[in-house]
């Protein structure tokens, strides 16, 4: 515990290419940002293609977020409970659903139920999480080895990157 409480603050904003999130002092999300006809999947707002000034996402008013990433694409959202939950387009797999569907408001990835996740990194087609145990763990696109897998697969579920294993781990980006 006092490993974590030595680390920074969490990210309460991120920009995306299109998307910008924030968490205000309540712990709620807010989006805004441009989600057109091919992108409306990423701001988190069923059927909303733009907002101009950022929104509370309505799927996530009763949970009190601790940090969030914004990718190209994708967004991911730390809990303060530590779930993990992804939104937008999924193309490589890197919402964590284990498939390749875009997700139009903020859904748990269910591979990580269980885990005590304590940061979160979108980058354009991946997504990277820390375990409060220290593990990492990766998932998306991975064509050009950025998963840590000694592979260019794509990973369409977390898993833990062996090469870090026993590692001290303290932050993801």
């Amino acid at each position: 515990r006092d490993r974590l409480a030595a680390l920074p603050t969490a990210t309460r904003l991120a920009g995306g290419c299109s998307h910008s999130a924030f968490i205000d002092a309540g712990g709620q999300l807010l989006t805004c940002g441009n989600g057109d006809s091919e992108h409306l999947c990423l701001l988190g707002h069923p059927a909303v293609a733009k907002l101009a000034v950022p929104t509370p996402v309505p799927s996530l008013a009763e949970t009190r977020v601790a940090s969030v990433s914004a990718g190209v694409v994708h967004t991911l959202v730390l809990t303060e409970a530590g779930a993990v939950l992804s939104f937008g387009r999924d193309g490589a797999g890197q919402l964590g659903h284990g498939d390749r569907e875009d997700q139009h408001t903020p859904k748990v990835i269910e591979a990580l139920r269980g885990e005590r996740v304590v940061a979160v990194s979108a980058g354009a087609f991946h997504s990277l999480v820390l375990t409060e145990a220290s593990a990492v763990l990766s998932f998306g696109k991975g064509e050009r080895g950025q998963l840590g897998h000694g592979d260019a697969e794509d990973q369409f579920t977390p898993k833990v990157i062996e090469a870090l294993r026993g590692e001290r781990v303290v932050a993801v980006s």
